[in-house]
């Protein structure tokens, strides 16, 4: 603030008057200033309450989509755990699934393995006594179709015109022949 300069006397009436005017305008002039700079002062103090206000709303608004943004990443994850936990449990199922599928193919595979090993030995077996049967009965056939041959050697000769005779194979030929066919077949050899 400026200096106020002192007021002088007037003879008998107290100040003078134009010092008093001065004195007014100035104080006056002053007033209306610090009016002006008070005005200036609470403007600036309104806009920055306006500005405090309006930094509140935002940091609010920031706050409440920071909420909204924890709750959705949060519902994500749960979700995401949620489908990590199913398809865990999908995959465990489908595993005991295979496994038990394997299983049963597998104890199948050998029980069918089994089984036809069973059925070949059983073929082995009766090939085996086919062609044992085969021989002995080619035997019988070939020592019949001898005694036969012996027996017509006795005979006389009945006169026929002549015909064409057949040869008839020796029974014997038969029989190599069999055992020749057989002896792939054969068990023993």
């Amino acid at each position: 603030m400026e200096e106020q300069p002192a007021l002088r006397r007037a003879l008998f009436r107290g100040y003078r008057r134009a010092d008093v005017e001065l004195a007014l305008a100035r104080s006056t002039i002053a007033r209306e200033r610090v009016q002006l700079e008070l005005e200036a002062v609470r403007a600036r103090a309104e806009d920055l309450l306006a500005d405090v206000e309006e930094q509140r709303t935002q940091i609010a608004d920031h706050r409440r989509r920071e909420a909204e943004l924890l709750a959705a990443l949060d519902e994500v994850r749960d979700r995401r755990d949620s489908l990590e936990r199913e398809a865990r449990l999908q995959a465990n199922d489908i595993l005991a699934d295979a496994r038990e599928r394997a299983a049963a193919y597998r104890t199948e595979g050998l029980q069918e393995i089994q089984e036809l090993q069973e059925q070949v030995e059983q073929l082995l077996s009766l090939k085996s006594g086919l062609t044992a049967t085969l021989k002995q009965t080619m035997g019988e056939v070939g020592g019949i179709l001898d005694r036969l041959a012996g027996t017509a050697a006795k005979l006389p000769e009945p006169v026929h015109e002549p015909e064409q005779v057949h040869e008839h194979p020796h029974p014997h030929d038969h029989a190599e022949d069999l055992d020749s066919a057989l002896s792939p077949f054969s068990a023993d050899g």
